[in-house]
């Protein structure tokens, strides 16, 4: 196979991993399945913004970050390390913080922006 052919075709499936990222990540691993699913189903009510977090979307960084309450974000880090703990990233150029507040009883998150990555 030509190495440029190669090279075009692994691209493109590198950047395919990061185009899944809000249109409905569907993990293979069963583990990551059940942390999907756990994630669907938690706590994100709130009062105030420092009720708050966010957690990952999914057992890859690149699946980016959800808002979450605080209290809901703990037991979901647990379950975060412990069935993502082995998973294999390597898109993780594709990471987005979230700055997190509460809005009318819901946690919910915007995309940090890209000043803020460099700020000091």
């Amino acid at each position: 196979m030509n190495i440029k052919l190669a090279g075009f075709l692994g691209s493109i499936l590198l950047l395919a991993g990061c185009a899944a990222t809000e249109q409905g990540y569907q993990p293979i691993n069963p583990k990551a399945k059940n942390y999907a699913e756990a994630l669907r189903s938690a706590d994100k009510s709130c009062q105030v913004d420092a009720d708050c977090t966010s957690v990952n979307k999914g057992c890859c960084l690149c699946h980016g970050k959800e808002a979450v309450n605080k209290a809901a974000a703990k037991a979901l880090q647990s379950r975060w390390n412990k069935e993502c703990a082995d998973g294999v990233c390597t898109l993780e150029m594709c990471y987005v913080e979230l700055n997190t507040s509460c809005q009318n009883g819901t946690c919910v998150g915007t995309p940090k922006p890209m000043k803020d990555y460099f700020a000091r």
